[in-house]
C-alpha cells in the first residue's frame, strides 16, 4: 500500500488553496511556488480535481482557482478518488483470486486494512489538516478502534 505523490501533492496543493483563498482566486504558481510543485504536475492535478468538482476555475487576469465546495466536505479520500489514487492492499485488487485464481490466507487480513485506510481518509477533510495547524494527525487510534472492534471476532482480539 503505498500513497503516490500525485495525492500528496494534490492534498498539499488544496490545502494552501484553502489557506490562500480569502484573497480571492489562487494561481498555479503561486501554490506552485509556496508547495515546491511544478507547474506542469498542477495543472494536470487541477484539471482532475476540477473534473471531480472540488474546486473550479476562474478565467481572467486576475483569475486562478477557488474551492467549488466548502473545504470542510472535502476528505482526503475524495481527493485521492479525483487524480486516481487507488489504494489497496490485497495483491489481487480485491477480486479474491490472489493465489492460482483463489483468495488467498491473508487476502482477508489485506481487505480489512484496505477498510480501516479508507475510513480514516474519509474523516479528515482539508479543514481539519488546515486548523490543526497544519498537522496531519487525527487520532488514527480513535478511527480504527470503533472498526475493528466490529471485527473482533474476525481479528480475535
Amino acid at each position: 500500500m503505498r500513497l503516490t505523490t500525485k495525492s500528496r501533492y494534490a492534498v498539499n496543493a488544496l490545502t494552501e488553496l484553502s489557506i490562500l483563498e480569502s484573497n480571492g482566486p489562487v494561481s498555479l504558481s503561486d501554490i506552485s511556488i509556496n508547495q515546491d510543485i511544478e507547474i506542469t504536475y498542477l495543472e494536470q492535478i487541477f484539471r482532475k480535481l476540477r473534473l471531480a468538482g472540488i474546486v473550479k476555475s476562474i478565467r481572467g487576469r486576475n483569475g486562478g482557482y477557488l474551492y467549488a465546495k466548502n473545504p470542510s466536505k472535502v476528505s482526503v479520500k475524495e481527493i485521492m478518488n479525483a487524480v486516481e489514487e487507488v489504494m489497496d492492499a490485497t495483491s489481487c485488487n480485491g477480486t479474491s483470486n490472489c493465489h492460482n485464481g483463489n483468495k488467498c490466507n491473508t487476502h482477508n487480513l489485506w481487505h480489512e486494512l484496505n477498510e480501516v485506510v479508507d475510513n480514516y481518509l474519509s474523516k479528515i477533510t482539508i479543514n481539519n489538516l488546515v486548523e490543526s495547524n497544519n498537522s496531519p494527525y487525527i487520532s488514527l487510534r480513535a478511527v480504527s478502534y470503533t472498526h475493528l472492534r466490529a471485527h473482533e471476532t474476525v481479528l480475535d482480539l
